[in-house]
């Protein structure tokens, strides 16, 4: 609600004309009802997190204060969800931060997964101040706690620089990469020009070694400049094909951003009110998702079912020639590929680097009459996604029903240490290059740059009929036949009744 449509509210129902701060206020406290205040939040976090530890096993938790009490950071990692990605998901992480809305402002730092029907897998979420190399390394070290040792983990992110040397300190097996969307934005703003990005988009997707190449010659010769630029960043951070981990279908952070886009409203909310909001809404996500697993009619998920399909579409137009019983040479457009199905292995990599059969194995796997299912890995399977959210997220109740040690409960956290920012605060965020910006129109005047509620014109006259229709085709008078009016308005009517 507006702070204006307060004002108008009051005055059309009780006749009162209030300040615009005395609205300000009343809504506040209206909030505070509501969600409770920012103080109440912070002092309620020790028993927040006792309690969601109790109701959700191997729950991960963590909160660090100062001397005096003053609020640090806070770290959340359900069960459910370590659980799940330890079992049935790809090994690929995507980090991200986004600031908080809130009275006190702070950073939220997220870690999400994405499932085998390619939907946002939440892992961790945890607060602190700001985005440095301090609040990074600390993030990292819980969730490598939540997490264990993963093999062949991969972590993606944009390219900020605490974030690499967070992930670099903390988890050295572990690949670092950067999102192909976020390091094509750098050069949009850095060139000028958005072919260049374009460009490298495609060789950062390539899956053959020759396409990344005909792609990085394209650029040289388009821009020298650009070219150096994606060099120096190191191709093994971006490229599909050089990364030295697979990175399956996963090249940007998209899984982060939108958690963040699921959060934007409640990120002005106190901090437990936060937490709450987000263990709220992945219990949701784990009911309904179970029960879309097992409603599914194939083996395979839905997502990864579509993919097989439109690659399914392409086999009817290759020649297959077996060399043994498992090896064949397939041939496309006047292309070879050679395809081993008992290494799940194919000339063009896709097969390897995804998981999922290319297009040329199964047209192999046809000729053999092998079930494609087989030729997928676990993490695409309906079983598997069954799994993964097999185990529901449990409620917490209200703060009044907890039971809590006389300990926790008395642990006294207090507001963070806070300066606040001169001008007004940043609702929304900043828009990059390349996303569409639409100009708003009135519905009421027609006229760019504000909407019917604050129109102040006078209405557009409608000037006739968008269109021409012919005149047999036009609505009749059902008593004199003749179109421009019905049979109410007929000028026949009253003779017709007499």
């Amino acid at each position: 609600m507006r702070l204006k449509d307060v004002i108008a509210d009051m005055k059309t129902m009780y006749g009162i004309q209030i300040m615009y701060s005395k609205a300000h206020d009343a809504l506040q406290y209206a909030l505070s009802l509501t969600y409770g205040t920012h103080e109440e939040s912070f002092q309620l976090l020790p028993s927040f997190a006792y309690v969601l530890e109790q109701q959700n096993p191997s729950t991960i938790t963590d909160l660090q204060c100062a001397d005096d009490g003053k609020f640090f950071y806070f770290f959340m990692s359900l069960g459910s969800s370590i659980r799940g990605f330890r079992r049935c998901m790809r090994p690929v992480i995507a980090v991200d931060g986004t600031h908080l809305k809130g009275r006190f402002g702070g950073t939220m730092f997220v870690a999400t997964a994405q499932d085998g029907n390619e939907q946002v897998y939440p892992i961790a979420f945890a607060y602190g101040d700001l985005e440095n190399n301090l609040s990074w390394e600390w993030f990292l070290e819980c969730l490598r706690g939540a997490l264990g040792h993963i093999d062949d983990l991969v972590f993606i992110s944009d390219r900020h620089v605490s974030i690499e040397a967070g992930i670099s300190k903390v988890f050295p097996y572990a690949t670092h990469t950067i999102c192909c969307w976020h390091f094509g934005e750098n050069m949009k703003k850095r060139f000028h020009r958005k072919d260049v990005a374009d460009i490298m988009d495609n060789a950062a997707r390539s899956y053959r070694q020759i396409q990344y190449d005909r792609h990085m010659e394209e650029l040289r010769k388009l821009h020298k400049g650009a070219y150096d630029y994606a060099i120096d960043a190191g191709p093994h951070k971006w490229s599909r094909v050089h990364c030295p981990q697979r990175r399956y279908r996963l090249m940007t952070t998209n899984v982060a951003e939108c958690i963040n886009s699921c959060l934007r409203f409640a990120r002005k909310l106190p901090l437990m009110t936060l937490a709450e909001f987000i263990r709220n809404m992945l219990q949701k996500w784990f009911h309904d998702r179970h029960a879309n697993a097992q409603s599914m009619q194939h083996r395979l998920t839905d997502a990864a079912y579509l993919v097989i399909l439109k690659r399914v579409e392409k086999c009817g137009y290759m020649t297959v020639n077996p060399v043994d019983w498992n090896i064949f040479s397939v041939r496309h457009k006047g292309k070879q590929w050679t395809v081993d199905l008992a290494r799940t292995t194919c000339t063009c990599n896709k097969f390897q680097m995804d998981f999922l059969p290319c297009s040329h194995a199964l047209a192999a796997a046809r000729e053999r009459n092998v079930d494609f299912t087989s030729l997928c890995a676990d993490y695409y399977k309906r079983e598997t996604l069954i799994d993964a959210y097999s185990v529901p997220i449990m409620p917490v109740g209200h703060p009044s029903s907890w039971v809590v040690p006389s300990d926790i409960a008395a642990r006294v956290v207090l507001n963070p240490k806070t300066k606040r920012q001169s001008g007004r605060p940043m609702e929304g965020r900043h828009v990059s290059s390349s996303e569409r910006t639409t100009s708003q129109s009135c519905r009421r005047c027609g006229q760019p740059g504000h909407n019917s509620r604050r129109c102040s014109n006078p209405p557009m006259v409608n000037e006739g009929p968008s269109r021409i229709v012919p005149e047999e085709y036009r609505r009749k008078c059902s008593i004199c036949h003749s179109t421009g009016h019905n049979k109410q308005t007929c000028p026949q009517k009253d003779s017709t009744v007499e």
